[in-house]
């Protein structure tokens, strides 16, 4: 993964999710996902449409968040 990518703002501290797949799951809207990650709103709806094609799946790393229950 390469370092300041949208994969790596996502997955490393201070954001930490398991996957993309995780963090689009639970994020919709593209203006405020661009904000928080500091990256062109283009950029994440490229990465959006990924995600809606199937094309980003879960990994199902050692820390997935999938199979958490909500507290």
């Amino acid at each position: 993964m390469r370092k300041n990518s949208i994969a790596w703002l996502i997955t490393m501290p201070p954001m930490s999710y398991c996957c993309e797949w995780k963090f689009f799951s639970l994020y919709h809207d593209c203006e405020m996902i661009a904000a928080r990650l500091g990256v062109t709103a283009r950029a994440v709806r490229y990465h959006k449409l990924a995600y809606e094609n199937y094309e980003i799946e879960c990994e199902g790393c050692e820390n997935c968040m999938k199979t958490r229950r909500p507290k």
